[in-house]
């Protein structure tokens, strides 16, 4: 059996990984190559390859899925991230299975699809600071991020349709993100993703900040139990949802930064990763 091991060093705890024991524990008996990702921009094949092990964060297992997205490939992931939203979403078992991904346009993600305030931080702190400050660094970048997003957005789902202007749009995937364990609603294995939209404030001033802090208190801090459709918050579950952005808007698609415009759809799929996530 081909085996392909990826470490990515830009990962918070990339530090910890032994190589050895996990070629010894994991691929004994395999064909094994070893990739390191030093950079950004680097990527690798997965042709020939039976069994991919990577070690990262959750960016790290976002580009191994799409990149085995339709191939006949067991992904194991170790999560060396900061994070490591999607290891601790499933921590009651050691190893779990990953099914019923969510897609936005044509890219698979586990966690979260996200655009708006805060949901730039994690491409703000380096990879140094990530391995020296660990988690610490991206609290660092809090008040950087603290501004109200003007997104301008029509939304179609099966539960609502509305056009507004919204400092943030959050597609879940996950009972946590960003460190907040919020989204009660969330259910594993069902074709129900989670829609949260606030309202953007009028400008982006000390007024404007100040009134944008509630909403993302009430979302975050306290989280939801049931459905709701307020004035300025929805938290509402979505089977498939359509969207239009007139201007190109950044997303956080676990962890990782893409760039949508014009009229794309986010739903779940019903490609099922092959993917297990070991405990360290």
């Amino acid at each position: 059996m081909n085996c392909l091991l990826v470490i990515n060093t830009l990962s918070g705890n990339s530090s910890k990984v032994n190589e050895a024991k996990l070629i010894e524990k994991y691929a004994a008996g395999d064909s094994v190559s070893v990739r390191y990702i030093r950079d950004e921009k680097d990527t690798y094949a997965v042709d020939g390859v039976d069994k991919l092990i990577v070690c990262g964060g959750d960016g790290t297992l976002n580009h191994a899925i799409n990149l085995c997205r339709d191939k006949d490939i067991d992904i194991y992931y170790f999560p060396f991230g900061t994070f490591n939203e999607t290891a601790k979403d499933h921590r009651r078992l050691p190893q779990i299975e990953l099914a019923k991904l969510g897609r936005i346009q044509d890219r698979d993600f586990t966690y979260v699809a996200a655009a708006g305030s805060f949901t730039e931080i994690g491409q703000l702190a380096s990879a140094a600071s990530k391995r020296r400050f660990k988690i610490f660094a991206y609290f660092f970048k809090v008040l950087k991020s603290y501004r109200v997003h003007r997104i301008r957005a029509d939304i179609t789902c099966d539960v609502f349709s509305e056009s507004g202007v919204y400092t943030l749009i959050m597609f879940s995937n996950s009972r946590r993100c960003f460190g907040f364990r919020f989204n009660r609603l969330h259910r594993d294995n069902t074709d129900e993703l989670q829609l949260i939209t606030i309202k953007a404030p009028k400008k982006d001033n000390l007024w404007g900040r100040i009134k944008m802090f509630f909403p993302f208190f009430r979302v975050f801090f306290l989280g939801f139990g049931k459905e709701c459709n307020g004035k300025t918050i929805r938290f509402v579950s979505v089977k498939n949802a359509d969207l239009h952005l007139p201007d190109e808007i950044p997303f956080c698609v676990d962890g990782e930064c893409s760039s949508f415009s014009g009229d794309f759809s986010v739903r779940k799929t019903a490609h099922t990763a092959r993917v297990h996530i070991i405990k360290l």
